[in-house]
């Protein structure tokens, strides 16, 4: 795994402000979700380079200092006030895109990478090593679970090359427009769409992330019990038995 050229994309507002539809809206709880997360992601020896964007324009001392004690990772972090320069009623997922389209502008460490995962910043994924084994074995160009009948997708993590990103995901996050119901998750769906029917590889059965963390949009707990991590286990195995079982 450590041959395979990736960047952890983390992307954080710890000021919210005025958002619309966030509940966990409050600094110092957002803040010690951030830094839970961090300190997670920092231990996890098959992740060599990090890039953390926060777009609120809140200190980020405490992950520089974090960041220090790994010296052999690549840590590099972009501090904005994007969140601060467009009309709330865009969403959030507006102001997802302003952090993706400032990475891949500015970033040193996206230059020499090729290929992104992009994980909520207040997450942690407890199965991570699990998704990054798989995505590297069956060497995708999309690594993303769709559902919704392929119209939504788990934003919460998704990976892709650095074409995915910049030709088709881009784009489509743009048009990102919560009071019209043209949510992140959506575009971002529509975008690897767009991609494979351009020729770019979807994977067909990717792994659920075991997300650990706190929803910003109601405020609830995301972390998955025993009982629903068999079912996804034993439904992902469906998948990939009928996909490769095609009778014609």
């Amino acid at each position: 795994m450590n041959n395979f050229n990736f960047a952890l994309i983390l992307t954080c507002t710890i000021n919210p402000g005025d958002m619309p539809n966030v509940i966990r809206n409050d600094i110092k709880t957002r803040f010690n979700d951030y830094k839970k997360s961090f300190n997670f992601w920092l231990t996890r020896k098959c992740v060599n380079k990090i890039i953390l964007i926060e777009n609120s324009g809140y200190d980020l001392d405490f992950f520089r200092a974090r960041a220090k004690e790994f010296p052999n990772k690549k840590i590099e972090f972009i501090s904005s006030n994007l969140n601060d320069t467009f009309d709330k009623k865009l969403g959030k997922g507006y102001g997802e895109f302003l952090c993706i389209k400032e990475i891949f502008e500015n970033s040193k460490i996206v230059k020499d990478t090729d290929y992104f995962l992009k994980v909520t910043g207040r997450y942690c994924v407890n199965n991570f090593e699990s998704i990054l084994k798989d995505l590297i074995l069956n060497n995708t160009d999309i690594y993303i679970n769709l559902s919704n009948n392929l119209k939504y997708s788990d934003a919460s993590i998704f990976g892709g090359s650095k074409k995915f990103f910049l030709e088709y995901l881009l784009p489509e996050i743009k048009k990102s427009r919560d009071t019209v119901n043209n949510i992140f998750e959506n575009q971002t769906a529509n975008a690897t769409l767009k991609a494979v029917s351009d020729g770019l590889v979807l994977s067909k059965t990717p792994i659920y992330a075991d997300l650990k963390g706190y929803i910003g949009t109601n405020g609830r707990q995301r972390k998955q019990n025993i009982f629903k991590r068999i079912k996804l286990f034993f439904f992902r195995k469906l998948k990939i038995y009928f996909l490769n079982h095609k009778k014609y």
